[in-house]
This record gives structure tokens, sequence and C-alpha cells, in this order.
């Protein structure tokens, strides 16, 4: 079994083409110029789930998922409803220069192994923001991804990152804060 270049496990065929499959959409969406890059820890089970996955019927994605996708295209003032589609608000964000990855590429189960999974693949998530998306800024979105502030911290990116009380915006779905510090809409 081949060893997935987005988290290092040993994984068979199917894995590698959702982890492909993701990459297209988002690359879809990628602004040529990256002015927030958001990073969280990874990208969810479910490919339905998947934020650059532009669902045609919201009901396809889970609660969960819907409220994720609206809280952080709400950061580009971009809401989908009956006046704009997931489509359409996942090009205003492109257009405001945001950008979402995981720190690790695959959907992984269980937060332990996530942490582990996170922590084996700092130096090359250090590396994929400097090399390939060179953003303006950085903020982090989970729990999970606080390991990596202090390797940002220490690489030259202390200035550049837009953190929540010096930790990531865990909890940027329910107080609004995240899309102040990007200067979107807020729900508050």
């Amino acid at each position: 079994m081949p060893i997935c270049d987005g988290c290092g496990a040993q994984v068979n065929d199917a894995h590698i083409r959702q982890r492909i499959e993701r990459l297209e959409m988002a690359t879809r969406f990628r602004p040529v110029h990256i002015s927030v890059l958001l990073i969280d820890a990874a990208p969810p089970a479910r490919l339905e789930d998947y934020f650059y996955r532009a669902a045609s019927d919201r009901s396809e994605r889970s609660p969960a998922s819907r409220a994720y996708f609206d809280g952080l295209v709400r950061c580009a003032a971009a809401v989908p409803g009956p006046g704009m589609t997931e489509e359409a608000a996942l090009a205003e964000f492109q257009r405001h220069g945001f950008f979402l990855i995981g720190a690790i590429e695959c959907a992984i189960e269980g937060d332990g192994e996530l942490a582990k999974a996170i922590e084996r693949a700092a130096p090359m998530v250090i590396r994929r923001v400097k090399v390939s998306y060179k953003p303006k800024s950085v903020a982090f979105l989970s729990p999970a991804t606080e390991a990596l502030i202090p390797l940002f911290q220490a690489n030259d990116w202390a200035d550049r990152l837009i953190l929540d009380h010096g930790r990531p915006f865990a909890d940027f779905l329910s107080t609004g804060r995240l899309a102040r510090a990007l200067g979107g809409k807020d729900t508050d």
C-alpha cells in the first residue's frame, strides 16, 4: 500500500483519489495572491462536507458543515442563501484573497491521531506555506492547530499571524471574532 503525501499514512487507492479530488476543488478557488491563509486541522471525512465542494443543494452538507461554510464565507461578507449560491460565496471568498487549507490534507479519525499527524507534518506545513502559498497573513482555526503557532513564530511569521488572544479561532462560528479580525460580516 502506498504512503499518502497528505497525511503520511499507508492508504489505499480510494484515499489517494479523494485527496486529489479535494485538492482539485480547492485549487479552483485558490487566489493568485493569498491575503489570508486559514489553516484548520484537516478536512472532514465526508466529501460532501468539504469546504471547497460547492453544493448546489445545501442539504447535501451536514448541519455542522453548513455552519462552518457559512462562518468562513461570512469573513468575506458573503453568505449563501436565496441571493447567493455556495459557488458564488466561494468566488467572493477567493476574491478577498482568503484560502483555507488543512494542516493535514486528509481526513483523520480521532483527536489523538490528528494531533500526532499534525506534529509529524508541522515542518511540511511551514514549507508549504513559505514556498507554495506565500500568504500575507496566517490564521489558525481549531485547537488542534495550536501546536503550529510556536513553530510559525519561530520561523519569522510572528508578525503575520492573526490569532484570537494568542490562540486559534476555535469558536469562530459562535463568536464572530474571526470575521471581525478579517473585516468580514459579523454575526454578533
